[in-house]
């Protein structure tokens, strides 16, 4: 039922049915809510095709992403989740709708002020991946303990693998163990460094793709 409002610029406003009638900046607006009947726009459904692929994409690695994404979350005053998302379906979308992907060489899987280190490797051997860095790469905001993050992600969610610390920078390699499966895997490889302390995190570095 509509309630009558106060005041010479007023009118009824309230719910009837289902139209909502209310004051927005001193006019008497009036507008039909529930579900809507029209079809949607390419805009619309490019929008509804990028939130699946996103989700698609984050869902499987919420534990790497909370650990990836928690300090930049904290700065923003947002949870690891929405800054995660928020990135990768600004920045890891590809092509026009409706043959939208995951460009898998700009996905993030960690985010922060680090530095990266360039010319990481990744390798298969028995019972997993090796991945190789240069150990003596030094710079401002680096430090030889430094944790290790590795991830090898597969895109149909058969496999995916990761592991939150795999070692120390000043190793110059580590071990992410993959396994057996009875069809080959494509994976596609990053690497993530974490200080110590967790105060600090590298954005994560894309490495290549794997068949395991």
């Amino acid at each position: 039922m509509a309630i009558s409002g106060n005041g010479s610029n007023n009118g009824p406003t309230g719910r009837s049915g289902n139209r909502v009638t209310y004051m927005r900046l001193g006019k008497l607006t009036s507008r039909t809510i529930g579900l809507r009947t029209d079809k949607p726009t390419v805009p619309v459904l490019k929008s509804r095709q990028v939130t699946a692929l996103t989700t698609a994409l984050l869902k499987p690695v919420k534990g790497f992403l909370s650990v990836g994404f928690g300090l930049e979350g904290k700065l923003n005053l947002q949870t690891y989740y929405t800054v995660a998302s928020s990135y990768n379906r600004l920045n890891a979308i590809s092509g026009n709708y409706p043959d939208q992907q995951i460009d898998f060489t700009k996905v993030l899987f960690s985010q922060g002020k680090m530095p990266v280190i360039t010319d990481v490797l990744v390798s298969r051997v028995e019972k997993g991946l090796t991945f190789k860095w240069d150990a003596g790469f030094t710079t401002k905001g680096v430090n030889k303990n430094d944790q290790v993050m590795l991830m090898a992600y597969d895109p149909e969610k058969r496999g995916t693998e990761f592991q939150l610390n795999a070692g120390r920078r000043s190793e110059g390699e580590a071990f992410l163990p993959i396994r057996k499966r009875k069809k080959p895997l494509l994976l596609e490889t990053y690497i993530s460094f974490i200080s110590e302390s967790r105060k600090s995190i590298s954005n994560s570095i894309y490495v290549g793709q794997v068949v395991w």
